[in-house]
């Protein structure tokens, strides 16, 4: 192997791996039970699942056994994938927020609005002066500060109470 083609080979694996660095696969969780996970993680650095519902949000938690979509984001967080969850507003109540909170997942609404998961029992200022606009979900019976609920107000901020 000369040098010629040795530098040809470096710079196309430099390309593939410039390219899958930028690349993000957009499935809803039934594509995602249905998908080659591992091919799929090959070519992209991130995974955005959109149409999430409760069930895979509870087997994500640990509150149910796992099916394929659940197995397969498990297996994206241990390969270092970005995962994204675009999940409803009105499944955010329903969020057990102190075990998604530990897992390395974003959050957002259809509209891509952030969601933020608080898993501390006290919201501090500090803890709203960090966001502006979007969803802050919280613990059950949180103590909020005045100064935390002023700050979510001015920041456009809602503040959702797991149930």
């Amino acid at each position: 192997m000369n040098h010629a083609m040795l530098q040809r080979i470096v710079e196309e694996v430099a390309a593939r791996l410039r390219h899958r660095a930028l690349s993000t696969a957009t499935l809803s969780v039934a594509q995602l039970g249905e998908a080659d996970i591992r091919s799929l993680l090959c070519q992209h650095a991130s995974l955005r699942i959109v149409q999430v519902d409760l069930p895979l949000l509870e087997q994500l938690a640990g509150q149910r056994a796992l099916a394929a979509a659940g197995c397969a984001l498990h297996e994206a967080m241990a390969w270092g994938v970005r995962v994204q969850l675009t999940l409803l507003p009105a499944l955010l109540p329903a969020l057990a927020v102190k075990k998604l909170a530990r897992l390395p997942l974003t959050f957002s609404d259809p509209l891509g609005q952030p969601v933020r998961l608080h898993a501390a029992s006290v919201l501090t200022y500090a803890d709203v002066a960090r966001f502006s606009g979007g969803y802050l979900v919280l613990r059950r019976r949180p103590i909020i500060t005045a100064l935390a609920r002023e700050a979510a107000v001015a920041r456009h901020v809602q503040l959702i109470k797991q149930e």
